[in-house]
């Protein structure tokens, strides 16, 4: 009968203690209090009537590049544990963001001038290189920024895939799941999201 192998209590508690330290850690750089303080205080208003105010508020919690004028309807939900949390969200002036977006912030996410965003939308920068059949996903954090150019409209609960690009004046139909880039003044629509038709270009 094989004898078993007894870990030193030292060993044991080494180990506990590095896990900790990793965790620990990992909630810290998600905690991001001033950022949940800007929800909480604009969530005590209605939605609609704090749209106005709720940019603003998330500049004074440290997201210097979202411009004073987009009109955010409802509490945004970022997600991130890296370091450059409140840099990676740019938001051009005149955009209009519904509620219960969720955007991830692991790289950056530049929204231009007039965009908007539907109800439920997701855009996410994060994802892994795919692994073998035993741990097919695994590695580092593959980060791949995402923009949404001027004049788009994303619609309700669309997805937008890490590393796209949707091109100025162009339309995703509610529900798409856009997994490469968009060509200017495009419709899309579907899963994955492909081209339903090409659409003027001109400024009011």
């Amino acid at each position: 009968m094989a004898k078993r192998r007894l870990v030193s209590l030292p060993v044991v508690l080494n180990y506990v203690n590095g896990k900790f330290k990793y965790y620990f850690g990992m909630f810290k750089q998600n905690l991001h209090l001033k950022f949940r303080l800007a929800n909480l205080v604009s969530g005590l208003l209605p939605e609609f009537a704090s749209g106005a105010i709720r940019a603003k508020l998330y500049r004074v919690a440290g997201f210097k590049n979202v411009e004073a004028d987009a009109f955010i309807i409802g509490n945004l939900q970022l997600t991130s544990g890296q370091a450059s949390f409140y840099q990676n969200l740019i938001i051009g002036s005149g955009a209009v963001i519904g509620d219960h977006v969720t955007i991830n912030l692991d790289a950056e996410v530049r929204l231009g001038k007039n965009v908007s965003l539907g109800p439920l939308v997701i855009i996410y920068t994060g994802t892994h290189q795919i692994g073998p059949g035993s741990n097919r996903r695994v590695g580092q954090l593959l980060a791949k920024s995402v923009k949404i150019e001027d004049g788009c409209w994303i619609g309700l609960a669309a997805i937008i895939l890490p590393g796209v690009t949707v091109g100025r004046g162009s339309i995703v139909a509610a529900g798409a799941v856009v997994t490469q880039d968009v060509a200017p003044n495009s419709f899309v629509e579907g899963n994955p999201a492909k081209l339903i038709q090409s659409l003027p270009w001109g400024n009011r």
